[in-house]
């Protein structure tokens, strides 16, 4: 094993080459490749151990295991986007004030990727960060990756904790960031770990991503793009305290939107979905995995009216009805 001083130099050249403001470049994938396997290496993820692809099942949602939360440094786009968001973020927060700035990350995964390349742009005393995992097996080797790299300095405080209903000890937090998420925020529960945090923070928090667009939309297996029929959630700062605020405890409440699909096949309906980091910094359609369309289950269909509800779960996602269903 390298020794941490080196292990540092080495992270610093690839947060540098992630921080590029070109959206793809060369330095780009030769810099995601050094990242993933001095992580996996300094991990220890193993794909054939049980424990670390057992995902932990939360009341809002499934928190996916180990093995499976290390792959997702893997997407390019991904990584640079929501690492140079956070970046970014960060550096506009110490315009407003002195710092540290106080960085929530919520569901760290066993790396908290996201974080360790921003980490060594700043010094201990302009940012500090409180760490959230819910998997034991990701925590542990979480320690031993920020110890490998010699960031503990940075580290405020790093819990084993379920972020949908932990109870903040420090609400002095500047940014919150979470990528626990899949496409049309289906099975994870992004949702609830940031309306969870939101309801206990106040106004001035940035929330990474900023925002989180699910379109309903069309696509026939001619087309290379989908064509969008209708937004059926921006979360973003604003929904979150609409949200919030017609919500009682933790019973969250969603809009219903009604959508005339217009003689529509069924089986041509998708969702799609958008995001944005942090200014400029998007995901679109097929930029990840996140940004895969995801098929519209319809099991009964009367008519071209259907409603779509986003469902407060343990299995999160939007569910969908004939109108003629919902009771008035």
């Amino acid at each position: 094993m390298f020794p941490s001083q080196n292990l540092k130099e080495k992270l610093v050249n690839i947060s540098n080459d992630l921080l590029l403001p070109q959206d793809f470049h060369d330095k780009l994938v030769p810099a995601i490749t050094t990242y993933t396997q001095l992580l996996f290496e300094l991990g220890e993820i193993r794909p054939d151990e049980i424990s670390d692809r057992t995902n932990i099942q939360s009341k809002f949602g499934r928190a996916i295991g180990t093995f499976w939360a290390a792959n997702c440094v893997k997407e390019v786009l991904r990584t640079q986007r929501f690492v140079r968001g956070l970046y970014l973020a960060i550096k506009d927060k110490l315009l407003q004030g002195d710092g540290p700035i106080h960085v929530l990350y919520a569901g760290t995964g066993p790396f908290a990727t996201l974080a360790l390349p921003v980490m060594v742009q700043f010094s201990p005393a302009e940012v500090q960060f409180t760490l959230l995992e819910i998997n034991e097996n990701s925590y542990n080797k979480l320690v031993d990756v920020i110890t490998a790299f010699d960031l503990n300095s940075y580290v405020k405080a790093i819990e084993i904790a379920d972020a949908t209903n932990y109870v903040l000890q420090d609400i002095d937090v500047d940014i919150v960031i979470s990528e626990t998420l899949n496409r049309a925020l289906i099975t994870e529960p992004q949702v609830f770990i940031m309306l969870n945090l939101a309801s206990q923070l106040g106004r001035d928090v940035v929330y990474l991503p900023e925002e989180i667009t699910v379109n309903l939309c069309a696509k026939k297996r001619s087309e290379n793009k989908p064509a969008k029929l209708k937004t059926l959630i921006n979360f973003n700062v604003d929904k979150m305290k609409e949200i919030i605020d017609q919500s009682e405890g933790q019973k969250w409440a969603f809009d219903e939107i009604k959508v005339n699909i217009n003689n529509i096949d069924p089986a041509e309906l998708y969702y799609s979905t958008e995001l944005k980091i942090y200014r400029d910094n998007f995901l679109g359609y097929e930029d990840s995995s996140l940004n895969l369309l995801e098929k519209v289950k319809l099991e009964h269909q009367i008519g071209d009216d259907l409603i779509f509800k986003y469902n407060a779960a343990e299995k999160p996602g939007f569910i969908v009805y004939a109108s003629e269903k919902i009771s008035s």
